[in-house]
């Protein structure tokens, strides 16, 4: 994991530095910012764990190949627009290359499979990707912010986004429920930014 100077790197510095191969610290920020999103985007497209784990080396591997001769323009789009991309034809070659095994595990006849994973277009990977990337992005701010809260406060945190009523979590933590929007306050205070952020960085 980054440090927190490391992690304050703005995206298009992320993208200038991985254009040198060999600058280990910015290729492990890339994975770190980016290797759970890709991870979850196959899933989305129907892949298992393991397989998963298999397409996202295959998809850092290919970054590591293609991002040094990257242009960034954002004119032309976000560049997790370009990762998403790359990530679902991975996820299609990774079928095509193992397809026997994927009919005999899923029981499933060539041409279910195949419509399940070979006629993704683009537009709904797109739009798979941006809904997994709404979520991808309060995870990864609260990841960021949490250790600077105290136990009691990261409780609530985790109550609320349980939706959990506020009169329950005064009542579990042992605070008055003015504190619960208290706590609530201070993490909106914090997490908001954070997340801003982020969208600014690696949008």
């Amino acid at each position: 994991m980054p440090d927190n100077k490391s992690f304050c790197r703005t995206r298009l510095t992320l993208l200038e530095k991985i254009r040198d191969k060999h600058d280990n610290d910015a290729w492990a920020d890339f994975t770190f910012y980016y290797r759970k999103y890709i991870y979850n985007i196959t899933r989305r497209m129907g892949l298992n764990h393991h397989d998963a784990e298999e397409v996202v080396q295959t998809v850092i591997i290919k970054s590591w190949d293609k991002l040094p001769d990257f242009q960034y323009d954002s004119k032309k789009g976000r560049f997790r627009g370009w990762l998403c991309r790359v990530t679902g034809n991975a996820v299609k070659t990774y079928y095509r290359d193992h397809k026997k095994r994927f009919v005999e595990y899923d029981a499933l006849e060539p041409e279910q499979a195949a419509s399940h994973f070979e006629t993704f277009t683009e537009s709904e990977i797109d739009i798979l990707a941006d809904q997994e990337w709404e979520q991808y992005i309060p995870e990864l701010a609260w990841k960021n912010i949490e250790n600077s809260f105290e136990v009691n406060v990261r409780q609530v945190f985790y109550l609320i986004k349980a939706k959990m009523a506020v009169s329950d979590i005064a009542k579990k933590i042992g605070i008055a429920e003015s504190s619960v929007y208290v706590y609530k306050k201070r993490i909106q205070d914090k997490l908001h930014p954070e997340m801003t952020r982020l969208q600014n960085e690696l949008g």
